[in-house]
């Protein structure tokens, strides 16, 4: 009887711990997505896929209730994107600005603005240890995937402010498929110069939405991985709305997956990746399935597979 109580308060000392790391693991990634809302600042980053490195600076500030962030590609085939509140501006040089609606930059990590609950039923949050990175204090916080066909996060942040300094997208074997990492940060109390003129610039208003003409499909998709759903009205794609025989994006809150079907070119099924993005592309009887987003090979053939 004795025996069977020291094993029932070891169980409930352990419990009561895991509970407390998770809680903690939270509290870190609470810091991480307000920092990057709240602070005014400027910053450079790289992102590396492989032997692919793409350099960008971002600028975001706050004043007088308004919001404004602005990232620069540095590399010459990039596009400026300017967001003030919940309008980004996608500023070609070619033809007018593209005006869309969101609450922050989608070519943004979506780990920082994504609703904490809907990370949460996908992952297990655990700090880690601290180390030193780019000469400041950082914390380890690690995002766990609940479902093995999900990668998983390694997210190093700022001791002192909590700004995060880089993200590891980790495959099934734990090697890094892609890595954001922060070269400058430069957090001020005032908003950034480059900023103020923009947040009064003249820019072109949003136009008026225009119903979706959706992509008419005779084909069905019969299965999808654990936690995603379909979207139901995905944006339009303009540059393959002609060859499109269907089309479907499915969403788990975080992460997206595209699925296109075309008539078959001919070509054998083959996969790559680009960083964490899979593309697969499947050709069997006369229709060529193609499947885009952060999943396994083996969860996108198995999309592929599921189209009938």
């Amino acid at each position: 009887m004795r025996f069977s109580g020291v094993c029932s308060a070891i169980v409930l000392v352990v419990f009561s711990t895991l509970a407390q790391a998770e809680q903690a693991g939270w509290a870190l990634f609470d810091k991480v997505q307000s920092a990057v809302k709240q602070y005014n600042f400027d910053t450079s980053f790289v992102v590396l896929k492989g032997t692919n490195v793409d350099t960008y600076r971002w600028l975001h500030g706050r004043a007088d209730g308004q919001e404004i962030e602005h990232l620069i590609p540095l590399d010459t085939s990039g596009v400026d994107i300017l967001r003030r509140d919940a309008l980004v501006y996608y500023l070609l040089t070619d033809r007018p600005a593209f005006v869309t609606r969101s609450h922050s930059i989608p070519e943004l990590p979506a780990l920082f603005f994504e609703p904490k609950e809907n990370i949460q039923r996908l992952y297990n949050a655990v700090a880690g240890s601290s180390s030193v990175m780019s000469g400041r204090s950082a914390q380890l916080l690690r995002l766990t995937a609940k479902d093995a066909s999900r990668y998983n996060y390694w997210l190093w942040l700022d001791d002192e402010t909590g700004f995060p300094l880089r993200i590891d997208i980790l495959s099934e074997q734990q090697n890094a498929l892609e890595r954001w990492l922060v070269t400058h940060m430069q957090i001020s109390a005032e908003m950034p110069e480059n900023l103020r003129s923009l947040m009064e610039a003249e820019l072109p208003a949003p136009g008026d939405s225009v119903p979706r003409s959706a992509v008419a499909s005779s084909h069905q998709l019969t299965w999808l991985p654990q936690g995603y759903t379909q979207v139901e009205e995905p944006a339009n794609i303009p540059q393959l709305e002609s060859s499109l025989l269907s089309y479907w994006l499915l969403s788990d809150g975080l992460h997206q997956v595209s699925v296109f079907v075309q008539q078959a070119q001919r070509l054998p099924t083959q996969a790559y990746r680009d960083g964490a993005t899979t593309i697969y592309v499947q050709n069997a009887n006369q229709l060529e399935v193609t499947v885009i987003g952060p999943v396994s090979i083996e969860t996108a053939r198995q999309l592929a597979a599921g189209v009938h």
